[in-house]
């Protein structure tokens, strides 16, 4: 009996879908049940890697549908694209309005739109409220995309529920696994010993990708690069081979983890704890009572008040930052949970080592001792120790005088003082009230504090008005200031991380200047 000879990439391949290798998902039968229910929309999400598209075109094969009667196109082709009925023109080669399309896609069995998530806003909010309309005219629409798809266009309309059935290719079992390898066995003539196969199938995290690229590393390492003429047995040591596996995938990562780990200033080591606590766990989800106990928990006792306001900072804000970090088809963090969508992303982050992470992290200024220093009258000190407390929430470091009693201990004040405000300190706030011209010691340290501005290019002196604007010689009426009469404690730090972060520039819509009457 003759063998057919097969390349190794024709068999496990993470990057283009094998025939040979393929195995059916147990959510491959549904779907073909429900492309073969007239009138129903169809929708299969999963993440990146999970074999959507080849899953797609082996129940459309195996419902029997003939694909001069399908349009199947891909929304990456369109993705700068506002209107759903251009993108439908265009790959239907008539005019780009509903009436001429929509006649043309009454003749079509279906739509297939792969990576439909890529469709702009616009487009996909158009796309939400056809579907109903399309339902009733023998339209239908076969949507594939990440996991957030569903959500995102057929939540547009709860009842679209009922006219959409909708499927989640996610992690794959072991069997699923060991079937797959051992249609690669099959084809290249060889078997994989029980200790490779094993660290093989954990080590992919239920990725069929990961599971492809693992299997073709051990191969290329025990130099298979075609069917072996005779049978062979493979015994790899997978730990290299999967630590250079996820080495591949920095290039998609890493330069959002560290986006992501920075938060809105470097400084914000709360970040780079949660994905810490992430990485650790060895599941898909990381509870906010996990992630808590993992930061603030571990906090040294005296500052866990404040480690708690800026892990509570973090994660209401968390959700955005995913999304600017670009890791929204990735990681979720919603219901109080951290959820990773990814299985490619959990195998990366196993293997990751994160003081990689952290060496690209912009590296905190180190050119001032401090990042703020504040000048008040000590009528104003409850309001500004509330100010402080703000700032030292972000992990802004402050000098504020009762916070450094043991410096300030034994010296020479003015020449201590002289030296913070005027060398040791990025930005400095004056905080303005009646009271604040009329203290010797509030005279003196802005003063210091305008001498110290003049010497540098960039901005130093901030006014911020906390009580009665007062009229200061040496500061001028034009002179830039905000005032926590007109602006919350939070967006006045928002204002003052902002400078931090751009070195003393801010954006001229975030900082409206006021004039002095």
């Amino acid at each position: 009996m003759t063998r057919d000879v097969y390349q190794l990439a024709e068999v496990f391949n993470e990057s283009k879908a094998s025939g040979i290798t393929y195995v059916a998902p147990a959510e491959a039968q549904r779907l073909k049940g429900s492309l073969l229910t007239p009138g129903k929309h169809v929708t299969l999400v999963g993440p990146s890697g999970s074999g959507k598209s080849t899953v797609a075109t082996r129940a459309l094969e195996a419902a029997g549908f003939d694909p001069g009667r399908v349009l199947s196109f891909s929304a990456r082709a369109h993705t700068e694209t506002q209107n759903l009925f251009t993108v439908l023109g265009a790959e239907l080669g008539v005019g780009r309005t509903a009436k001429a399309v929509e006649p043309r896609l009454r003749e079509l069995d279906l739509i297939k739109i792969e990576d439909v998530h890529r469709l702009s806003l616009k487009a996909r909010t158009q796309l939400a409220e056809r579907l109903k309309l399309w339902h009733e005219s023998d339209i239908r629409v076969f949507m594939i995309g990440i996991a957030k798809t569903s959500e995102a266009i057929l939540g547009h309309d709860p009842e679209l529920a009922i006219r959409n059935d909708t499927w989640h290719l996610g992690t794959q079992s072991d069997t699923f696994m060991d079937a797959l390898m051992t249609q690669g066995e099959h084809a290249l003539n060889i078997r994989f010993d029980e200790a490779t196969r094993g660290a093989a199938i954990r080590a992919a995290r239920g990725s069929p990708s990961i599971f492809q690229a693992i299997c073709r590393a051990a191969c290329v390492e025990a130099d298979v690069m075609w069917t072996a003429p005779e049978p062979r047995q493979v015994a790899i040591d997978l730990a290299g081979i999967t630590s250079r596996i996820a080495k591949q995938f920095d290039g998609r990562y890493i330069r959002s983890l560290v986006h992501l780990t920075q938060g809105r200033r470097s400084v914000h080591n709360v970040y780079f704890k949660l994905v810490q606590r992430a990485a650790a766990g060895p599941g898909f989800r990381t509870t906010y009572k996990e992630l808590e106990a993992a930061i603030v928990g571990t906090a040294d006792p005296a500052d866990r008040g404040r480690v708690r306001s800026a892990f509570n900072r973090a994660v209401d804000v968390l959700p955005d930052l995913i999304e600017t970090s670009g890791l929204d088809e990735t990681l979720t963090y919603e219901h109080r949970t951290l959820r990773i969508d990814d299985p490619a992303f959990r195998f990366y982050l196993d293997h990751l080592d994160l003081t990689q992470v952290s060496s690209e992290m912009v590296p905190r200024r180190s050119r001032y001792k401090y990042d703020v220093a504040v000048s008040f009258a000590g009528n104003d000190r409850s309001i500004v120790e509330k100010f402080v407390e703000v700032l030292e929430e972000r992990h802004i470091k402050v000098f504020y005088d009762y916070n450094q009693q043991a410096e300030l201990w034994g010296k020479d004040l003015r020449r201590g003082l002289a030296q913070i405000y005027g060398e040791q300190a990025q930005l400095m706030i004056i905080c303005l009230s009646d009271d604040y011209p009329e203290r010797d010691w509030t005279t003196f340290e802005f003063e210091v504090g305008r001498n110290a501005a003049n010497k540098r290019t960039e901005d130093y002196l901030l006014p911020l008005v906390v009580g009665n604007r007062p009229p200061i010689t040496g500061l001028p009426a034009t002179y830039g200031f905000l005032s926590l009469q007109d602006l919350p404690m939070e967006k006045v730090a928002d204002f003052v991380e902002e400078k931090l972060a751009a070195g003393g520039e801010i954006s001229p819509s975030a900082l409206r200047l006021r004039r002095a009457p």
